[in-house]
């Protein structure tokens, strides 16, 4: 082994070493706990670690759980070859299918050459289930959460309940200054109806509590899903741009077909709550304390309600 070659394996492995640093992060989030998205009443979010307790199971029970997340990847592609068979023996690229399931369990890598899927969190939108005939006194009393960063500023009122399977679904890993989105997927029979942008907004909020300044997704370069991530904010990077992010080769988990882009992280928005009550029914719901800009300022303003309404079901927090 040559000089070049001792230096270039020596540069990789401490780029390895500082990646493992920055991903080990996740570690710092809760995982498997109802966490609720201010200003979305009907859904909340969860992270979720399918590593465990081993990746075949973990495996399963991701594709359980979310099967549009592999569904619409998968799609069309070339499955891999049946373990223990002369084809599986044979050197191959790996397949989508492949890269799905080694994502999703966060497969770590001991070879510098080869990608590295350690660090991966799954964060799902789960409907919230709220019930329309409460028992009397149910919701009396709110039940407090527990100390975290994630979540909306108050108790959530009343609890989170799940009300299905998630509608929702991504992929997430926090790196050197940016989150990584490689994959991203809506139940088909729930898509066009804000859950992506709901989701997009709880992985702000988790990116914001690493004090990560940026989002970097991987798009299937269709202009159709181009165009609705530029709906929500993302814009292409060019490769000037992932140098300048401080992103390397091999940093990134990148499929054939698709275009990178990158998001700034908005600042958090600042929140009034109010309670709603309707006989023995109580929700604490949120809502923007100022407009988001000068056109819903104007509507605001248009549509200011009156100062001292005649009847109100609700209770104002401060």
């Amino acid at each position: 082994m040559g000089a070049s070659d001792t230096e270039t394996l020596e540069s990789n492995r401490q780029r390895r070493s500082q990646l493992l640093a920055a991903r080990a992060r996740a570690n710092e989030l809760p995982c498997h706990e109802p966490i609720e998205l201010a200003g979305r009443p009907n859904v909340y979010y969860e992270l979720r670690d399918y590593s465990q307790p081993d990746k075949l199971d973990g495996s399963k029970q991701a594709r359980s759980d979310v099967p549009y997340l592999f569904k619409s990847f998968e799609t069309g592609q070339a499955r891999p070859p049946r373990p223990g068979t002369k084809n599986a023996q044979l050197p191959r690229a790996a397949t989508i299918h492949e890269y799905l399931d080694w994502t999703v369990t966060a497969q770590g890598s001991q070879a510098l050459d080869e990608l590295d899927f350690s660090g991966f969190r799954t964060i799902v939108l789960v409907p919230r289930f709220r019930p329309h005939w409460p028992a009397p006194g149910l919701f009396d009393k709110e039940h407090s959460k527990k100390p975290r960063r994630l979540g909306a500023p108050r108790n959530p009122w009343p609890v989170l309940l799940c009300d299905g399977k998630p509608v929702c679904a991504a992929t997430i890993r926090v790196s050197l200054g940016y989150l990584e989105i490689p994959f991203f997927a809506t139940l088909e029979s729930k898509r066009k109806r804000g859950y992506g942008r709901a989701l997009v907004e709880a992985i702000e909020e988790v990116a914001r509590s690493l004090n990560v300044p940026r989002l970097l997704l991987c798009s299937t370069n269709d202009p159709i899903v181009k165009t609705t991530w530029r709906h929500l904010g993302f814009v292409y990077t060019s490769q000037q741009d992932l140098e300048d992010f401080g992103v390397q080769h091999g940093d990134l988990v990148h499929m054939d077909n698709t275009v990178q882009m990158h998001k700034d992280v908005p600042l958090a928005r600042e929140w009034q709550t109010l309670v709603v009550r309707h006989q023995h029914l109580c929700q604490r719901i949120y809502f923007p304390a100022q407009p988001y800009n000068a056109a819903h300022a104007e509507t605001a303003v248009q549509y200011k309600p009156e100062p001292t309404p005649a009847q109100s079901n609700g209770l104002l927090e401060h």
